[in-house]
């Protein structure tokens, strides 16, 4: 029997009910754009995340572009941010006029190094210095980035600070004696609700965070037209905006989503016991955070092996990212030759994302750690590199958008 990457249609059946309610009220407004739906939504999430304001958008693209619109950012400008994410992060620097520059991963956990980060903005002129207006750190696979270095490293250098949360919907960092939601350190948090997310969506969708007042106005002009009323434009805007019936999915679904989070830490947690004696190690998950797993990834030279073993036994799974964003050709102007972000490379010729959501059972996580032993027990097996001809992602839903 397959065993399924994502299972959306498992997460359905738990809040159709909840959703059915909803649509009721959703068709009697007549209210397909804006409304209750929208503005509860935001309200909702806003106290999930324990921040003062959500603006909900069209996507997660949309959200990084539009908050880095709002900061400022524009043609002539750098943004600091890392080759090892979905095209979306760059794309949305592109998409304000200014640079993407890279920096490398820790390898350890796929996400910004700090020291790198650091050699970065201290070799760089101070002329070449003064063009480097952001830096946009991702939580990758939901396992939240060093935020809080990395918002002393913005402050350091007067740099915004705009986290890439597509992926860390619940996801907590340590401050101090507390833990804060992924999202809501930096200036502004960006969230996507593509379907395949922790917190998804039944089309696209994204969110913007932040608790400057001033910001989220700006934020909501851009998104909707630069709308005062109805006919009252300030400024030339965007039209990004979620429609009622994404939010009344997510309101639904973001009443689960503590649940269905924790659960994924259940699973997180069996998959690493059983594959403790295995060469083929998950990404470390350091004390101070806390993954909302949006993705379970190992390591292994054999990656490509296992992969065709699980996907002989109809296990789904899938590579992310298989060529990192300094090496795709929509980005080949920046310069970027292989090598140049070795950390990076070696992440994407090595991971592979085995299934992972709310439902997964006992035995498909047995049955799929079983298949990754199999080819990890036989001898001679080849090693895995095979960066530029692997496809992405392999599931009824991807993670990414």
């Amino acid at each position: 029997m397959k065993i399924k990457f994502v299972d959306l249609a498992a997460q359905n059946l738990e809040i159709s009910e909840r959703v059915a309610f909803e649509m009721e009220s959703v068709h009697s407004a007549t209210s397909y754009v804006g409304g209750h739906q929208v503005e509860s939504f935001e309200r909702e999430f806003a106290e999930f995340l324990n921040v003062k304001r959500v603006i909900a958008v069209a996507n997660g693209t949309d959200a990084l572009r539009i908050a880095l619109l709002a900061l400022g950012v524009g043609p002539g400008d750098e943004v600091v941010t890392v080759p090892m994410t979905f095209i979306a992060t760059a794309a949305s620097i592109v998409q304000t006029g200014a640079r993407p520059k890279f920096v490398d991963i820790d390898p350890a956990t796929g996400n910004m190094s700090i020291p790198a980060l650091r050699s970065f903005l201290e070799s760089l002129p101070r002329t070449e210095r003064r063009a480097v207006r952001a830096i946009v750190p991702v939580h990758l696979y939901g396992l939240p980035a060093p935020i809080v270095e990395l918002k002393e490293i913005a402050a350091e250098f007067n740099l915004k600070l705009v986290e890439d949360a597509c992926q860390a919907h619940g996801a907590r960092i340590r401050t101090g004696n507390q833990m804060v939601m992924a999202g809501t350190v930096g200036d502004v948090g960006c969230f996507s609700f593509y379907p395949g997310k922790n917190l998804g969506a039944w089309g696209d969708g994204g969110a913007v965070a932040t608790n400057d007042e001033e910001l989220a106005q700006r934020i909501s002009l851009l998104s909707n037209h630069g709308r005062l009323s109805h006919y009252a434009h300030e400024i030339c805007g965007y039209n990004s905006r979620l429609d009622s019936i994404q939010a009344a999915v997510l309101r639904a679904k973001l009443e689960k989503l503590d649940e269905w989070n924790e659960r994924r830490r259940v699973i997180a947690a069996a998959y690493r016991e059983l594959l403790s004696p295995l060469d083929a190690q998950p990404i470390l998950e350091p004390a101070d955070v806390q993954s909302c797993y949006h993705l379970f990834v190992i390591r292994s030279a054999r990656r490509d092996a296992i992969r065709n073993a699980l996907l002989q036994k109809e296990i789904e799974c899938g590579i992310h990212y298989p060529v990192p964003l300094h090496l795709q050709p929509a980005l080949a102007y920046l310069g970027y030759r292989a090598g140049d972000f070795p950390a990076s490379e070696a992440l994407a010729d090595t991971t592979l994302s085995l299934p992972m959501h709310p439902h997964l059972d006992g035995q498909e996580i047995l049955r799929t750690v079983q298949t990754v032993a199999s080819v990890l027990t036989q001898a001679n097996e080849p090693l895995a590199a095979q960066r530029r001809n692997a496809s992405p992602a392999v599931g009824s839903a991807s993670s990414d958008a």
